[in-house]
């Protein structure tokens, strides 16, 4: 079977024989895992292709159960996020959790559209960084059907304890699309109470923790 799709690089891991695993969250196939013999060294489109963070367009071979890329072909690199400190640090945490709640090969069309749109918005981010992914993480929980409505935020304690400007705000990242916080920049120190209850939210109710990525996250 052979699927043409787009994908974001989630992660790349190492394997034996110069093989390399990499994690994509493609467009129409959720999250697939699939190896390649192809080096991520040089500056060719396919090199690049494989590289974390990169949007790219792959050519998927499934044999005897197991997925290899065909080819591939950097769309955007997103060099900008790499080469950012604090926007590394955030796009870190939103794909490493990605990876860890998305299950294989199950379709989430709608969290890919929400996950390009956050990696665009933060390449030309110059604030509010972290507004952007405090508003990834509500749109990652409300598709894994988890979170409460908007005005039932109060009711669990994990929210409730973040006082009232800091809920109306997690109501507001809620209600609309991420594509509507190119103006808004919540103020570090509220965006963190919201990341950090978000991610506690993800513990308890998807068993989501040990991120990597969130040791170096200041919340």
């Amino acid at each position: 079977m052979t699927i043409e799709c787009e994908a974001i690089v989630l992660r790349q891991t190492k394997a034996t024989g110069g093989r390399r695993m990499i994690l994509l969250f493609t467009d129409h196939h959720g999250k697939v895992s699939a190896g390649t013999n192809a080096s991520e060294r040089g500056k060719s489109k396919s090199a690049i292709a494989v590289r974390p963070f990169t949007l790219g367009r792959y050519t998927l071979r499934r044999s005897k159960g197991y997925v290899n890329i065909a080819a591939a072909e950097a769309v955007k690199p997103y060099y900008s996020i790499g080469e950012d400190y604090e926007k590394y640090l955030n796009a870190s945490l939103v794909l490493e959790f990605a990876g860890k709640m998305l299950p294989d090969e199950a379709p989430a069309p709608e969290l890919w559209a929400q996950t390009l749109k956050f990696m665009d918005m933060m390449e030309g981010r110059s604030r509010g960084r972290r507004t952007l992914t405090a508003a990834w993480l509500v749109k990652a929980l409300h598709f894994a059907g988890v979170l409460p409505d908007a005005e039932s935020f109060g009711d669990d304690k994990l929210f409730y304890s973040l006082g009232f400007d800091t809920l109306e705000a997690l109501a507001y990242l809620m209600r609309n699309p991420i594509d509507k916080m190119a103006g808004l920049a919540l103020d570090d120190g509220v965006a963190d109470a919201l990341i950090t209850a978000l991610l506690r939210f993800a513990k308890r109710h998807l068993d989501i923790e040990n991120l990597k990525s969130e040791a170096l996250f200041t919340v």
